[in-house]
């Protein structure tokens, strides 16, 4: 599969609800893929009338098609981003400047273990440095300024179906993301991506051609809400292929400059997954869980968080002839929901692991071993892990850029 990039372009206000509480609840400013998918095959449905080859090709073969959330921006700030407390954000916007935290994470449980982790202090105001959230675009600029998408209150009354009048007592608002300026011809107001093979592209791409583009998303559909002009684009320029070199690259920085004097860059070598979309994971027993290992049999469990020893001490999981642990997890839970179409009900609530959680490890093992090594991570890499793939979830980032360019705060 190659991966293209989409566009979405609101033609009217958009509604994505947090929760299903209609008449108090709050809006977000992201499509998860699960929208994406079920807006298009309903636009699908409605075009062709029944499900074929085609469609099962496009919304129900993971290994065919799949589709990612639209966001503000193309990049996700992960969980370990923190930023000033008082003056919060990226330098270019005016404020104090961003600061990932992974590195500083690692080496703390490196050297000391487990324990109170201090995020620091801002380096230009000396005031705390909190968790921070939001999307940017490109990893080698991390001053570059994103917008916001605008968001609007509009207040509904209920109507009485005998008199035509207001319904008493029926009274809500819904906050809605609202089309950007200029929206004919105007800046996409939200980007995103769908991993897909040559024949779904043809497909899809068809699809939305007969459609001139539009697609109905989110809640509130009946009242003329969520109307976007979605455009697929080209494959990718390849920022997001997997690079032995750089993920390589990214371990030696680290050695050297971070844990040089307990990790030996010859014989280490520290790697992180990062999910961008989340990961929706259960267990043997099915349970929902939050470690990658109960996803990925070769990868080692999250550490014990109340274990003291060091954690080159602690026995790890053998894989190609090295030693694999984790050595932190930066990660929470956030509920996963969506819409069953076909029978009218909503689908059963899933705990995902939440968008930008980071994992990291640390393999020890001869040069032959890392490359086996490269082979495993290569591989999970294009495949992604968990379930519900084909709604996005499961993307995973090798050793992302973003840890060390921003591992320093911006000045």
């Amino acid at each position: 599969m190659k991966r293209y990039t989409v566009t979405a372009r609101l033609l009217s206000p958009l509604v994505v609800k947090r929760d299903r509480q209609s008449e108090r609840s709050g809006g977000v400013s992201t499509i998860s893929g699960t929208m994406v998918r079920g807006g298009l095959a309903q636009t699908y449905l409605r075009s062709q009338g029944a499900a074929d080859a085609t469609f099962r090709r496009l919304f129900l073969d993971e290994g065919s098609c799949r589709f990612g959330p639209l966001d503000p921006a193309s990049r996700l700030f992960p969980l370990t981003s923190v930023s000033c407390k008082r003056e919060a954000g990226p330098l270019a916007a005016g404020k104090h400047g961003v600061k990932d935290m992974l590195w500083d994470r690692i080496a703390q449980r490196l050297g000391a273990g487990a324990g109170f982790f201090d995020l620091g202090r801002c380096v230009k105001c000396h005031h705390d440095l909190k968790p921070y959230s939001g999307f940017y675009e490109h990893p080698n600029q991390p001053s570059q300024r994103t917008a916001a998408p605008r968001h609007t209150v509009t207040t509904h009354v209920g109507i009485d179906r005998i008199t035509n009048t207001a319904a008493e007592s029926i009274f809500f608002t819904l906050e809605a993301m609202e089309p950007g300026p200029g929206s004919e011809g105007g800046p996409p107001s939200l980007t995103g991506w769908i991993d897909m093979d040559d024949e779904c592209h043809a497909a899809l791409t068809s699809l939305l051609q007969a459609q001139d583009s539009l697609v109905v998303l989110g809640h509130a559909r009946t009242r003329g809400y969520g109307r976007v002009a979605l455009t697929v684009g080209g494959p990718l320029d390849g920022r997001d292929r997997f690079d032995r070199g750089r993920i390589a690259a990214w371990s030696g920085t680290f050695v050297r400059s971070t844990a040089g004097d307990v990790l030996d860059a010859e014989l280490h070598f520290v790697f992180s997954l990062t999910m961008p979309s989340g990961a929706i994971l259960v267990d043997d027993l099915l349970r929902n869980s939050w470690d990658p290992s109960d996803a990925i049999d070769w990868l080692p469990p999250m550490p014990v968080v109340d274990d003291n020893r060091p954690l080159l001490g602690r026995a790890g999981r053998e894989v190609d002839g090295g030693e694999l642990r984790c050595l932190t997890a930066v990660t929470r839970q956030e509920r996963a929901r969506g819409w069953n179409a076909a029978h009218g009900l909503p689908r059963q609530d899933e705990w995902a692991v939440a968008r930008g959680s980071v994992y990291a490890y640390v393999f020890e093992g001869d040069k032959e071993s890392r490359e086996s090594l490269l082979d495993r991570l290569e591989r999970l890499h294009g495949n992604g892990l968990g379930l519900r793939r084909s709604e996005g979830f499961g993307d995973v980032v090798v050793s992302d850029e973003f840890h060390r360019v921003y591992h320093h705060q911006e000045r």
